[in-house]
């Protein structure tokens, strides 16, 4: 009977359910996509040597649990924390360097002070509200951009959070050779250091981007055209070349889907396109260009003639990101624009 219960457990034990979770699949299944398989960046942050020898496990598992509120970094609160810690062991796999330790003590310093020299040394990279400048969320090495890795967003709840006062003190100091950030350890004293660190614990997110409060939540905008079908698809052509579209050739909404004896000729779909402007969100965010929603739907259905097009405030809150919201916002203001013009 004993054998058999301990043949029982160790079967139980030697199980999957009971193995310790794999860093480097969990990595790859939740991480890669943004941080790329070998730490190198891409939409977020590379992993190389010297940066996670800046970061605490402290730092970087409160980063996985909370993530960067309004920004591409998701919060993974589904995870358990063993699946976390087996995420972080995989990372310091990759470096021969310890985690660093910092005090757990406050920095002091004044944070008046500290803004001032944060004007002169910091708002370039970082902004004046500390959300970052530069365009885009990229971080790749190898991609050609203002900045070669974008300045963190130090007023984002997340990182807030998640780091300490030492360890942004250190960071300071030290610099980041991969982000172009300077070292101040020999231009700044301690106490302005201390001074630096008070005023960023001073920064605050920036409030909400919102679109059109009529159309929240909605995932298209829905329009009914008083016109006929084929003066409807015309109106559009119209409305778009006025506001400085490029036009491609229509296509029948089930092209494609069914044979072109069956296709459905009055749903159409009339493409659509900004270069200046497709290139201006691409480079905020280039996986828009998968869900990129440059076109209007003419629908004939029971006797009505529907414009449908995609919300674009809405497709931009799946990617959490700020600059790329407000984009769209400006966007939805044209498209609806272009809509409206075309059902006067």
């Amino acid at each position: 009977m004993k054998r058999t219960v301990f043949v029982v457990l160790a079967a139980l034990l030697a199980s999957p359910l009971w193995a310790a979770p794999d860093g480097k699949a969990l990595y790859e299944e939740h991480c890669s996509a943004c941080h790329q398989s070998e730490g190198k960046g891409g939409i977020g942050l590379p992993l190389t040597e010297e940066i996670l020898s800046q970061l605490t496990d402290d730092y970087i598992a409160k980063t996985i649990r909370s993530g960067r509120p309004g920004r591409i970094m998701p919060a993974f609160v589904a995870l358990s924390d063993a699946q976390v810690a087996a995420i972080l062991k995989y990372l310091r796999s990759w470096s021969n360097k310890p985690a660093p330790v910092y005090p757990k003590l406050a920095v002091k310093g004044d944070p008046a002070r500290g803004k001032r020299l944060y004007q002169k040394h910091c708002q370039r990279c970082h902004g004046k509200d500390g959300a970052g400048e530069g365009s885009g969320t990229g971080v790749t090495l190898s991609r050609e951009r203002e900045f070669m890795v974008m300045p963190a967003a130090i007023n984002n709840p997340g990182f807030q959070r998640a780091a300490s006062d030492a360890m942004i003190a250190d960071i300071i100091r030290r610099g980041r050779k991969v982000g172009g950030m300077p070292a101040f350890d020999r231009k700044l004293s301690d106490a302005e250091i201390g001074d630096l660190v008070s005023y960023v614990r001073t920064l605050e997110p920036l409030p909400p981007v919102h679109g059109m409060p009529e159309w929240a939540g909605k995932p298209a905008y829905i329009m009914e055209s008083p016109y006929g079908f084929e003066e409807t698809v015309d109106a559009i052509k119209q409305a778009l070349t006025g506001a400085n579209f490029r036009i491609f050739p229509a296509r029948y909404l089930e092209q494609g889907l069914t044979d072109e004896f069956s296709v459905n000729t009055r749903q159409v779909a009339i493409r659509f396109c900004n270069f200046k402007e497709l290139y201006h969100l691409l480079n905020i965010d280039p996986r828009l260009g998968t869900v990129l929603p440059c076109r209007i739907n003419v629908i004939e259905r029971n006797g009505k003639v529907l414009l449908v097009s995609a919300n674009m405030v809405e497709i931009a809150k799946l990617f959490n990101n700020r600059e790329l919201l407000e984009v769209a916002v400006l966007m939805e203001e044209i498209i609806l624009g272009v809509m409206e013009e075309a059902t006067l």
